[in-house]
């Protein structure tokens, strides 16, 4: 950590502890409430911490790196980046910046048909290893047996949707984007099939014909 006080960084602790302990995180195209970004978020500095770093091709290493790292564990094809799909998780992060309400986009509003995972968290404080780490943490709840709606141990598909979303067999391709607000930054993942099927699994045969390319 870079210098502070140990009693500012543990007010900073406490409260990013509570922040996402509230569920700001919203599942993967689940129907929640919007949530609106009220808090200030001071600079980094000022909670003994650095600023994470930022660019898309960064953004684009760790998405692929981290999707297929766990696609590659369970023996399911690659992903691939795909322009379009993170153009237009570009304009939604935005939008979502602009507006500060955190919530799923409708599904008539995509240019693209599309799955879509979504992160929330204090501007400029995490990096993006620890935005697409939270959707690999629902693993500890996922039923690999199970079939959508009974997917998690929970008894609430939401609970696992961004990880079954990252899984899903038939899905090919990905793009991701992140919109900085004033206090919070937003990420938008699109996932082309869109997983999530109700009645299948994200480990089910892939009954699906070969697709190009999301943005064709």
């Amino acid at each position: 950590m870079a210098g502070g006080s140990p009693k500012r960084f543990l007010r900073a602790s406490l409260w990013l502890a509570l922040f996402f302990a509230s569920g700001a995180q919203a599942s993967s195209d689940g129907v929640a409430a919007p949530v609106a970004a009220a808090s200030v978020v001071m600079p980094a500095a000022y909670y003994g911490m650095e600023e994470a770093p930022r660019g898309e091709r960064l953004l684009r290493a760790v998405v692929l790196d981290m999707h297929n790292g766990e696609r590659d564990a369970l023996d399911l094809p690659d992903l691939e980046w795909d322009d379009a799909l993170a153009d237009d998780a570009a304009r939604y992060a935005l939008d979502m910046a602009r507006t500060g309400l955190f919530r799923h986009s409708p599904r008539t509003g995509r240019a693209i048909p599309s799955g879509e995972n979504l992160w929330m968290g204090p501007r400029r404080l995490y990096g993006y290893a620890v935005m697409v780490g939270s959707f690999l943490d629902e693993r500890r709840l996922f039923r690999p047996d199970g079939k959508l709606p009974n997917l998690s141990t929970t008894g609430r598909w939401q609970d696992v949707g961004h990880y079954t979303q990252m899984i899903w067999r038939g899905t090919r391709k990905v793009g991701c984007a992140l919109g900085e607000g004033a206090n919070y930054d937003y990420l938008v993942c699109r996932y082309f099939p869109a997983g999530n099927a109700f009645g299948k699994g994200p480990l089910d045969a892939d009954d699906a014909p070969a697709l190009a390319s999301a943005g064709r």
